[in-house]
């Protein structure tokens, strides 16, 4: 049922298309593949993979997403494989372009802790880590990516000229 969802709804959308055309290498594997399935352990249709370079598995979600939820989802994926390659510039952009299009999207707070990481190594400065950790926990204090954030409230304040530590 929900493939069928997601043909009539989602990938129906000329904006998922476009989407898609932009940014993914879609691959469609049928259920009755089983081979293909197990190898992801793949439970449940539709179940959604975002893979690296090497066929690695960086993001997955299960049911059925509506347009903009897909392309959210999507966008994680995408600035996840960035991140895991280390360019965390190309993520960084990935991860914002995620907070700003779909701000109400329930992968916005992954997103906002793993843009913090990405800048925190792409500029080794930990306070991006301090400043996710407060984003988080004042608009997303229940949430389990707030609470992975935790530990960075013990990050000290910067010194001009120094880095924090």
């Amino acid at each position: 049922i929900g493939c069928q969802q997601m043909d009539a709804v989602t990938y129906a959308s000329q904006e998922v298309i476009d989407f898609i055309n932009e940014n993914l290498i879609p691959l469609r594997i049928e259920w009755e593949k089983r081979d293909s399935y197990e190898k992801y352990h793949a439970i449940w249709t539709p179940t959604l993979f975002v893979l690296d370079h090497h066929g690695y598995e960086v993001q997955r979600t299960v049911g059925f997403l509506d347009p903009d939820k897909f392309m959210a989802l999507m966008e994680l994926g995408i600035a996840k494989v960035y991140m895991t390659t280390g360019e965390y510039g190309a993520a960084a952009v990935h991860f914002k372009r995620l907070i700003e299009r779909f701000p109400k999207s329930s992968a916005v707070p992954e997103a906002i802790y793993f843009r913090g990481v990405t800048l925190y190594k792409q500029h080794d400065d930990p306070a991006q880590l301090k400043l996710t950790y407060e984003l988080l926990s004042k608009n997303y204090a229940e949430n389990t990516w707030a609470k992975r954030a935790a530990p960075y409230r013990l990050i000290k304040a910067c010194v001009a000229g120094r880095p924090c530590r």
